[in-house]
């Protein structure tokens, strides 16, 4: 990705209003994680794969990954101001997610 690419807005929301999670999720771990997951959950779609296995390996990659910012919270790697604004940030962005989620669940998934 090149700097051009990085600061460019979004064409829908604009200039990015996630600079800390941009910024932890550009870290090469982070990035590593993010392709091991793609993977596992690609594996699911792969008749010639076991459902079981890939939903063991996604859940053993997210877990990981948990306790990896668990560490770097007790460690001391991420500021108190850098933690609330990673907290923030997330909330924010997870908003739409949960809301897409009710109506969903509202709408016959889970109403039965």
């Amino acid at each position: 990705m090149t700097s051009d690419e990085k600061s460019a807005p979004c064409t829908v929301h604009g200039p990015s209003q996630t600079p800390h999670l941009d910024r932890e999720l550009q870290l090469p771990y982070a990035q590593a994680m993010i392709q091991a997951l793609t993977a596992a959950l690609n594996d699911l779609t792969d008749e010639k794969k076991c459902t079981q296995c890939a939903l063991e390996r996604s859940s053993a990659l997210l877990t990981s990954h948990v306790q990896e910012i668990q560490a770097v919270k007790k460690n001391g790697q991420w500021s108190k101001g850098e933690r609330k604004a990673l907290k923030a940030e997330i909330k924010t962005s997870m908003k739409g997610v949960k809301q897409n989620a009710k109506t969903l669940w509202s709408e016959g998934m889970g109403g039965n």
